[in-house]
């Protein structure tokens, strides 16, 4: 009997306290519960924004393909070597292939290809100062007098005319004059102002046959008097454009 208490003892322990737990096994802890950590929350993307952002992905891609395959890239066009006035012809000479770069612009240059079939055939529809790009505007088959203006034909004898070389653009009077062998007027004579178109001499006789450009209203009184012989041709100094 007092085996069986003794060892009852040593099961419960001193005072009949609870066995320790043995080697091994882990106890529990009793308390508050701590609560797990939440879950992120993922945005929602709406999908007209993400194709909004692919679009701008996919133009930035092409707009980079683009200016890399043109920028690099040029085509000879034709540009002016020397000062030409409007009316005269457009000599091989006065033209030169120049590298463009290709791509958008507003101008309009002539391909260089071109040059047989302006040089020598073509003449200036304005000033083309040296240095300036060839248009198709730049050029024509003939000059043709611009708005409010005529050309009129004037054959000149060496008598009626100066020694001086006329030239395209030069700045001139028409001045009528009396008969052969009559007295000066006693009034200032009639005088018209005008501008060299061409000057060449004639195929027949020592004259020259000037074109000239005049105002439109002057035309007619002009022609009448050209055709009588009696007129003279003055050079003036050259005046600003749009006057004359």
């Amino acid at each position: 009997m007092s085996s069986d208490t003794s060892v009852g003892a040593r099961r419960t322990g001193v005072g009949g306290g609870v066995n320790p737990p043995s080697a091994g096994t882990k106890p529990r802890i009793t308390g508050a519960t701590v609560p797990a950590p939440a879950k992120p929350t993922r945005a929602r993307r709406r999908p007209a924004v993400i194709a909004l952002g692919l679009a701008l992905v996919a133009l930035g891609v092409l707009a980079s393909v683009y200016l890399t395959t043109t920028l690099g890239q040029t085509h000879q066009v034709l540009a002016v070597t020397n000062d030409v006035a409007r009316g005269e012809t457009i000599t091989s000479g006065d033209l030169t292939a120049v590298d463009l770069p290709t791509g958008p612009t507003l101008l309009k240059p002539v391909d260089a290809e071109l040059i047989r079939e302006i040089g020598g055939k073509k003449v200036a529809a304005a000033d083309l100062p040296a240095g300036s790009l060839l248009t198709p505007g730049s050029f024509q088959d003939a000059l043709q007098p611009a708005v409010g203006r005529s050309i009129v034909g004037i054959a000149l004898a060496p008598n009626q005319m100066p020694r001086t070389a006329l030239n395209a653009g030069d700045v001139v009077r028409i001045v009528e004059t009396p008969v052969t062998g009559g007295d000066a007027p006693p009034e200032e004579p009639l005088s018209i102002p005008a501008v060299v178109v061409t000057s060449q001499a004639a195929t027949i006789g020592d004259q020259t046959v000037v074109d000239v450009e005049v105002a439109k209203d002057k035309a007619a009184a002009l022609a009448a008097r050209a055709a009588t012989g009696r007129v003279a041709l003055v050079i003036d100094p050259a005046l600003p454009t749009g006057e004359g």
